[in-house]
């Protein structure tokens, strides 16, 4: 995966995702569990259109905050939708 080769060379990355099983698989340092659908990991667009711009910044701000977090292996977080 592009983030782990990024992370080698000292880099920090998040990789976004719905299925955190194949980022924690190649041992992607911060994952970021999106709480969207497979095809949409930054936003839902089932969502009214204000609540989908809503989710999209809340996730957008936490894979930048996630960049900050020191870790020493692979991490999960998540990110809960906002409600309808």
């Amino acid at each position: 995966m592009l983030s782990k080769e990024i992370e080698r060379v000292g880099i920090p990355t998040v990789c976004v995702t719905a299925f955190h099983t194949v980022a924690e698989r190649v041992a992607t340092n911060r994952i970021l569990i999106a709480g969207g659908k497979f095809h949409y990991p930054f936003g839902n667009p089932d969502l009214p259109k204000q609540k989908e711009f809503q989710w999209r910044r809340i996730m957008v701000k936490a894979a930048l905050n996630l960049l900050t977090k020191p870790v020493e292996k692979v991490t999960v977080f998540t990110q809960e939708e906002p409600s309808r």
